[in-house]
């Protein structure tokens, strides 16, 4: 069986339709309003550092949802591709989201476990 949890979109309870990628040094701006929005500050550094990670080893999901005509960042998490890894982020839009945590979470366990045993 496939898993098509990154090539199709999400319908979460309040009608939002999510669709999960990785997530991208570009989404710098959207990562950080988003965790303030969510009440965490974050440096650049920090921003950066959970950006910028070694995609054989730690996976990052943005979850992106049209607002208002515009692809907006709405969900991001992180976790490490190991067998026994749990999610390590998970920073998720409440005022727009509905649903969308769990959805997050079971996308990176579901990613990092089926890896893991892969490489096993």
């Amino acid at each position: 069986m496939t898993d098509t949890t990154l090539t199709r979109t999400h319908g979460l309870a309040g009608g939002l339709r999510v669709r999960l990628r990785l997530a991208r040094p570009a989404d710098h701006d959207a990562v950080r309003a988003l965790l303030l929005g969510q009440g965490h500050v974050a440096s650049d550094f920090q921003v950066r550092r959970l950006l910028g990670f070694d995609p054989s080893r730690h996976l990052v999901l943005a979850a992106v949802a049209p607002v208002d005509g515009t692809e907006t960042l709405v969900g991001l998490g992180g976790i490490e591709l190991e067998p026994d890894a749990d999610v390590d982020t998970l920073v998720v839009d409440d005022r727009l989201t509905d649903g969308l945590a769990p959805v997050l979470r079971e996308a990176l366990l579901r990613r990092a476990h089926g890896r893991g045993s892969r490489a096993a």
